[in-house]
């Protein structure tokens, strides 16, 4: 194998994990772990802010192939390319993967898996279409291909509508899950926050979660912390907002208002991500915060106005930049209690910090809480002082 794109080996506290056996190759360059999601033509060069031990990046989309083997050559970290196929493609019982039609030879599932790694992933990952709600058909198809694959060094990425986490199809997707024996990235599918669909949506995660610890919240906003303090094995989050929801394949992009695509900024202390112009309006007449992040190093958070390349692409840096940066202070807690008040006492505050920031600029009710942090901040914790188990040691 060559140790140019194996993973590195994770520190004993990124070991710990409460999910099943270990899963090999995957298992390892993943566990514990969030990874940042970024387009290709927006990754400028090997980001150096990602945290080495809980940490990565996922090229994403259009072009992701070429990026990934230009970025091996300068980035050591774990690496890995998604296609995104579930963004244009739906999932048939006679094709739940996006495979190459063109190709003389090696046009099936195993030969494409080996491509990515040929190209320096640390790990691949299917091509998986996006699954619709009420299509078990198509699920059972992704399973069944998913059962065939003789390696260990695979993602199985479903992406399925929001529609599955509800009570009546949550047990079926739960069963097929179960089934898959390699790691398993679950992306929900909805328009804008697919967690702000359904009142429940936040509490049947978590509970997904507890039915089979160890999956992965791919796709996904600051959800992918609260997965990993409820027993998700790994997280995907994007970098910008195209990579944090999945519009439903075949379907519009719904907004707010329309106008101009300004890149999405995290507002550290609010944790919430909103427009930069949103940000540039609602600082026109008061101070605004300023980052230390790595990358920002005291820059002004209304200071991303701009629909270039370049303004996205560091305004993306320092979403990844800043919560990368609290990763350790939540995936080296000793248990899931612990992470899990960790993260209910960030969210608590987080949630007063939209009431007095509002005081502050003088604009009352202007930074509402989104209902997922609410949600966060007083939901229950869901697990006791259980220990995290070691279950997926490094080599």
């Amino acid at each position: 194998m060559d140790d140019r794109t194996s993973a590195p080996a994770p520190t004993v506290a990124s070991s710990l994990l409460t999910s099943p056996p270990d899963r090999g190759r995957a298992g390892r360059a993943i566990t514990q772990r969030a990874l940042t999601l970024e387009r290709a033509n927006l990754l400028l060069q090997a980001p150096g802010y990602l945290h080495p031990d809980h940490g990565g990046l996922v090229v994403c989309g259009t072009g992701c192939s070429a990026r990934l083997h230009a970025l091996r050559r300068a980035f050591s970290g774990v690496l890995a390319e998604d296609c995104a196929a579930y963004e244009k493609e739906v999932a048939t019982t006679d094709a739940p993967f996006c495979l190459p039609q063109d190709a003389l030879f090696g046009g099936d599932l195993d030969s494409a898996l080996q491509e990515q790694l040929d190209n320096g992933a640390s790990f691949a990952i299917t091509p998986t279409r996006y699954i619709k709600a009420g299509d078990p058909a198509a699920l059972k198809a992704v399973v069944k291909a998913a059962g065939a694959l003789q390696r260990d060094d695979v993602v199985v990425t479903l992406p399925v509508s929001i529609g599955w986490l509800r009570p009546e199809a949550r047990v079926t997707l739960v069963a097929a899950i179960r089934a898959i024996e390699h790691p398993v990235a679950l992306i929900l599918g909805g328009q804008r926050d697919p967690l702000q669909q359904f009142a429940a949506a936040p509490q049947q995660l978590r509970q997904l979660l507890a039915d089979v610890p160890g999956t992965g919240l791919w796709r996904t906003d600051l959800a992918g912390f609260d997965a990993l303090a409820h027993g998700a094995g790994f997280a995907g989050i994007g970098a910008g907002g195209s990579l944090r929801h999945l519009v439903p394949a075949g379907e519009r992009t719904e907004t707010s208002g329309g106008g101009a695509n300004y890149p999405a900024v995290l507002i550290p202390e609010l944790l919430r991500f909103s427009s930069a112009k949103f940000i540039a309006d609602s600082y026109a007449n008061a101070t605004p915060p300023r980052c230390t992040c790595s990358r920002c190093q005291g820059r002004a958070l209304d200071d991303f106005l701009g629909l270039t390349n370049p303004v996205k692409a560091a305004a993306h840096a320092h979403n990844s930049a800043t919560w990368n940066a609290w990763l350790p202070d939540l995936l080296e807690q000793p248990t899931l209690a612990d992470r899990q008040i960790w993260w209910r006492a960030r969210c608590k505050q987080a949630v007063n910090a939209h009431a007095m920031e509002n005081t502050r600029i003088k604009q009352p009710n202007h930074f509402k809480p989104p209902r997922p942090l609410e949600k966060w901040a007083s939901l229950p914790l869901s697990t006791d002082s259980q220990a995290i188990t070691p279950s997926l040691a490094a080599d």
